[in-house]
């Protein structure tokens, strides 16, 4: 099995073997950033729609196109 260097972290006081622990914390939290990244744009997303689809309805409201259509 061929020895990881990603499990071996440097600092200015010395080099320091990370375990596997750790090796497992640092990309669980990663992962967390990169999914709450994904939940801001999806929640930005979403709220964008909603704004488009209440103001295509207030459009469609002031240029009274459905009693148009309902009372011909």
């Amino acid at each position: 099995m061929p020895k990881e260097d990603s499990l071996v972290w440097k600092d200015k006081t010395g080099t320091y073997k990370l375990g596997y622990s750790q090796k497992l914390m640092k990309e669980q939290v990663q992962w967390q950033k990169i999914n709450f990244a994904g939940k801001v744009a999806l929640i930005a997303v979403i709220l964008i729609l909603i704004i488009i689809i209440l103001f295509v309805l207030y459009r469609l409201d002031s240029i009274n196109f459905f009693s148009g259509v309902l009372y011909r």
